[in-house]
């Protein structure tokens, strides 16, 4: 099967030596791409379209090498189905339904819908990258300006902005696009709900307990419920971070750690948002008794310069989270291992857990919290929680107070259903006169 690789390039230039010899050496006027995906055929071969496309991403100046990373994620996936279903890249037919995107794009759905092996944002960004690759590949020439691979279109995409004001844009589109339909219901970041606070404090018991999880895991777990951080940033925390550690005034038992651009030492948050995350006392404290652990000294010993002062390192001294490859994280694994290990043990919830709910579920607490205190106004808790969870956007902090606000309501529908459900299962429900 195809495969996907990351490659560390360093750009070449070539040069023609006084003797007529031709020679490359480092062209030191460009930057060095680390973790540059590259996709290369089951027999070896480069797919050398793809991969002149992943080069020119890289350096044209504008695009961020972690979204050339994840549009080559799913053109990879591409490249396994040619390969297994022994279709040429360029294949376009005169009949339509016999074209290679026509039926890439008949799969996908097939996998969304039929066999659900695919999320619908999934599919959606899945169609696009491969369409984003195709455009390219017709401007530079590498298939036939002729080639009929599409019908072109136009649509109209409304959005919210920032403060709420509703906006239009018009954007080009093809008759490829699979529609990324909404899933019902009000959803948090990245699409995840939170778990209860039942749910939590069971799962933290199971992964406290000696030989369930590794440490490293148990105390990511602790900080991704009880400080809402993303996972890059708990991955990226160092030691003289939590050394910085500052009290808050009022409240000696909670502590402030600063993160992002601006901080020394710098700790990776998306988006580059600077602030500062919560930490509990016992938290913060059993987080420097690990960083001084003999076990951790260890890793430490074996890690890279640049990474000895991570507060977590895999046994083998690496990044528990590898921002330059762009490939699976040892925490990924880690986590399937958690999944399969609390499923086991009898929490059902556990099956469906992935690491974000742990910040979804911080957020959910919260403001929930916040709103009950007696005379705390929406603005406030939204300030508040905004800043406590470097939210760029204030919309996405929204979202928690309106699903906040909306759970009493589902509480009240849902008791009052199961009533009256119960009513007549048992023939206590008065029939109308």
């Amino acid at each position: 099967m195809a495969t996907l690789e990351h490659i560390f390039y360093i750009p070449q230039r070539i040069i023609v030596a006084k003797n007529g010899a031709v020679l490359r050496e480092p062209d030191r006027g460009r930057r060095p791409v680390k973790g540059l995906p590259q996709i290369f055929w089951a027999d070896g071969s480069s797919w050398r379209a793809a991969n002149l496309w992943a080069f020119n991403r890289a350096n044209n100046g504008v695009t961020d090498i972690k979204t050339v990373r994840s549009n080559f994620s799913h053109l990879h996936k591409y490249a396994q189905w040619l390969e297994d279903q022994q279709l040429e890249w360029q294949h376009f037919p005169m009949l339509e339904r016999d074209r290679v995107l026509i039926r890439w794009r008949k799969h996908l759905i097939e996998q969304r819908d039929r066999l659900g092996l695919l999320s619908p944002s999934t599919a959606t960004h899945r169609m696009n990258a491969t369409v984003y690759f195709y455009r390219f590949a017709q401007v530079y020439g590498l298939i036939g300006r002729d080639t009929p691979l599409w019908t072109e279109r136009q649509v109209v995409h409304r959005f919210f902005d920032s403060v709420g004001f509703e906006r239009t844009m018009l954007r080009q589109s093809t008759n490829l696009a699979i529609p990324n339909r909404a899933r019902h219901g009000l959803k948090l970041e990245d699409g995840l709900t939170p778990i209860t606070d039942g749910q939590r404090q069971e799962l933290l018991a199971f992964t406290g307990r000696e030989g369930n999880v590794s440490r490293e895991i148990d105390l990511m777990l602790k900080l991704g419920f009880f400080s809402g951080a993303r996972l890059g940033t708990i991955t990226d925390l160092k030691k003289g971070t939590l050394d910085n550690a500052v009290s808050d005034p009022k409240e000696p038992g909670l502590f402030y750690l600063s993160v992002g651009p601006g901080h020394r030492p710098h700790v990776a948050t998306k988006f580059d948002v600077s602030g500062q995350i919560i930490v509990p006392a016992a938290l913060l404290e059993e987080l420097r008794d690990y960083a001084c652990n003999i076990s951790r000294l260890k890793r430490e010993a074996l890690a890279a310069p640049e990474d000895k002062e991570l507060v977590f390192l895999t046994r083998y001294g690496h990044r528990y989270a590898d921002r330059d490859s762009g490939s699976g994280t040892a925490v990924g694994r880690a986590m399937v291992d958690v999944r399969r290990k609390a499923t086991e043990a009898g929490m059902a919830f556990a099956k469906h857990f992935h690491f974000h709910m742990t910040r979804a579920t911080f957020g959910s607490s919260l403001t929930s919290l916040l709103l009950s205190q007696e005379g705390a106004t929406e603005r406030d808790v939204l300030a508040l929680v905004s800043a406590l969870m470097l939210h760029k956007d204030v919309s996405t902090t929204l979202k928690y107070i309106k699903f906040v606000q909306q759970s009493p309501l589902k509480t009240a529908v849902a008791n009052e259903y199961t009533n009256a459900f119960l009513g007549l299962r048992t023939g206590r429900v008065t029939g109308r006169a």
